[in-house]
């Protein structure tokens, strides 16, 4: 194996720790790693899934290729199936009889039994005790179909059962042992970033005799697992016969078993990123204070720098916080000043519909005072003059609350509802007529108020406003009557303090 490169020579012991590869047979094993590119990943699934190789022509020895004087790795010559020589002119075989097919059938009949029968049974036993095959050499043909159909399984499950598994070897419960990490490696690698711990990661063969004693002595361990959980660190474990653990552990370049490594941040620098590096690794069964003097020795060497990206986080954090509250702050203020905009608009707009529609009620009250006073006026020409003619008609006198008294009369046929308006449209029927101010028509939706009312002195009796009732149905008016003008200032000032 001299004509071998360290990464080979390192890749060769690799395949043969983890396979048991026979020592006697090193030319094997280097034709499986040549077959599969020096992977010894894809050339130890290749030999569990189909054995080992068989002799092949086509692969050249090994010990007739030397290594670049450079260092650099030998490219394995690819493998190549054997070329057929040119086929002989076709000729036709007669074709036999149907009585010789048949005897010949039937002679070999029990021959084709015991074949089956015999290698069902080999391949029964060789599901029970898989040894047999590889120290036989003899596969069965459907047995490598049988490993390939194999479930694949959840990082977490494996977990799951390593710990399982681990927890009934050594009989503890699992606050008596490490805090192994229930996820895959990736998982467990981000957590330890995210949150600045250490990771411990712990790797084990079946193989080999020390991992019962390593799982007893050191991971059960009380001073080992109360340090670990003092420094609350991540611990994940694995079973090299999984598929995620042997990829940790290639990727570790573990080369020994029982194997432990520390992992944790390291900030970059100016020449390295930001990375999460291996800070320690003990490979092989170790005392428990060893042990515990390594781990002690590392984390005392990286901690103070997890404590000084512990601190920039937490100074970024505070800093973010800071930040996300002056925005909230800010944007509550914004939306104050919105708010308090948005009032101040509404209010202008409610303060000038209201002026607007003051103004509109004032002029449609204008207009309602000049359309009944010339109403009024006209009624008024014709009851002086059905008084002339000897008509019935009511005298009634109104006192105004100024103390004026007024002397008007009224046609039977008016209502009671001319009298407040004579009363409110007093000053326009008395002031000269103009043409040109005059209405015709009534404002359109327009619904009048009195601020006053009509009340009978003797005795004391409010009469009320009534477009229906006529002046000689109501026996204050009717045929001579007595007023008094009241404003209604009380009901006003009620209504002032209400609001």
């Amino acid at each position: 194996m001299d004509y071998l490169n360290s990464t080979q020579a390192e890749s060769l012991q690799q395949f043969v720790m983890i396979t048991s590869w026979p020592e006697n047979d090193m030319e094997g094993a280097i034709q499986m790693l040549s077959i599969c590119q020096w992977n010894v990943e894809l050339a130890i699934t290749r030999y569990y899934d189909e054995g080992p190789l068989r002799p092949n022509p086509n692969v050249l020895s090994r010990r007739n290729v030397s290594a670049p004087d450079d260092g650099r790795p030998i490219t394995p010559e690819p493998v190549v199936a054997p070329r057929l020589d040119d086929p002989a002119p076709r000729t036709i075989a007669p074709r036999p009889s149907f009585i010789t097919t048949a005897l010949t059938s039937l002679i070999l009949l029990p021959f084709a039994i015991v074949s089956k029968v015999a290698h069902g049974a080999f391949y029964i036993f060789a599901m029970l005790f898989p040894f047999l095959p590889r120290l036989t050499g003899i596969y069965p043909s459907n047995m490598g179909a049988a490993r390939s159909e194999r479930r694949s399984v959840n990082p977490r499950d494996t977990a799951a059962r390593f710990i399982r598994d681990f927890e009934e070897e050594v009989g503890k419960s699992r606050s008596e042992v490490l805090p192994f990490f229930e996820g895959g490696y990736t998982q467990a690698l981000d957590a330890a970033k995210k949150e600045l711990r250490f990771l411990l990661i712990i790797l084990q063969s079946d193989e080999h005799d020390d991992t019962s004693r390593f799982n007893r002595n050191i991971l059960t361990n009380p001073d080992i697992v109360r340090y670990v959980r003092e420094k609350d660190m991540i611990v994940w474990g694995g079973n090299v016969r999984e598929s995620e653990a042997y990829q940790v552990a290639n990727a570790l370049s573990c080369t020994r078993y029982p194997f432990v490594a520390m992992i944790a941040y390291t900030p970059p620098t100016s020449s390295h990123p930001a990375s999460m590096s291996i800070h320690g690794r003990l490979q092989g069964y170790s005392s428990p204070e060893s042990v515990l003097t390594n781990l002690q020795a590392i984390v005392d060497r990286h901690e103070s720098v997890l404590q000084r990206v512990r601190s920039e986080r937490l100074e970024q954090q505070t800093a973010r916080e800071i930040r996300a509250a002056q925005d909230m702050a800010y944007e509550a203020s914004l939306t104050a000043d919105r708010e308090r905009e948005h009032a101040r608009v509404e209010a202008e707009r409610v303060e000038r519909e209201q002026r607007e529609a003051e103004v509109r009620a004032a002029a449609a009250k204008v207009n309602y005072r000049k359309w009944r006073a010339n109403e009024l006026r006209v009624k008024m020409a014709e009851v002086d003059a059905s008084a002339s003619n000897g008509m019935k008609v009511a005298r009634v006198s109104i006192r105004l609350p100024s103390g004026d008294r007024i002397v008007t009369r009224f046609a039977e046929n008016q209502t009671v509802k001319d009298v407040y308006d004579f009363v409110e449209c007093y000053e326009d029927i008395m002031a000269p007529s103009n043409t040109a101010d005059s209405v015709e028509q009534p404002p359109d939706n327009y619904e009048h108020h009195y601020k006053f009312k009509l009340v009978s002195p003797m005795p004391r009796m409010t009469i009320e406003t009534s477009s229906d009732k006529l002046i000689k149905e109501e026996k204050a008016l009717w045929p001579n009557g007595n007023l008094i003008v009241e404003e209604e200032e009380e009901e006003e000032e009620e209504e002032e303090d209400t609001e």
